[in-house]
């Protein structure tokens, strides 16, 4: 038996939900090896499909570097903004006047009120009422 063409296809999964497919055709001579030109296609195709996997992988992480330079530039750019806000809190720090808690009065604490009849306040532990 003598073979005529030869087809050869490769469905390969990048890991993202997709499959990618290349499939390549050859004619075989008469004379010619057809085991040799059976892996003269299977290498062929494995080589391309990978190049073009391996070019979209290059791309993705160029992207990926490109974006965090970008952050990279970002985060100096807010360390330096949060530097500068120190700066001038410190220095509004200094301007405002020094307040006096010594006049300043609490307020009552809410939860120190009795409400129920007959309740003493946990101050005089005398019962109201009487």
């Amino acid at each position: 038996m003598h073979l005529k063409s030869i087809t050869y296809r490769r469905v390969l999964n990048p890991g993202n939900y997709e499959n990618k497919h290349l499939e390549l055709f050859a004619e075989v001579s008469e004379g010619e090896d057809e085991d040799a030109a059976i892996l003269h296609l299977m290498e062929l195709t494995e080589r391309n499909i990978r190049s073009q996997i391996g070019k979209q992988f290059q791309k993705q992480i160029l992207d990926l570097e490109a974006q965090k330079n970008n952050l990279d530039d970002q985060v100096y750019y807010l360390k330096r903004e949060v530097a500068e806000l120190q700066k001038i809190k410190a220095e509004l720090e200094k301007l405002q006047p020094q307040q006096d808690n010594s006049t300043q009065t609490d307020e009552p604490n809410p939860d120190n009120i009795p409400f129920d009849e007959g309740a003493s306040s946990p101050e005089t532990n005398i019962n109201e009422g009487f």
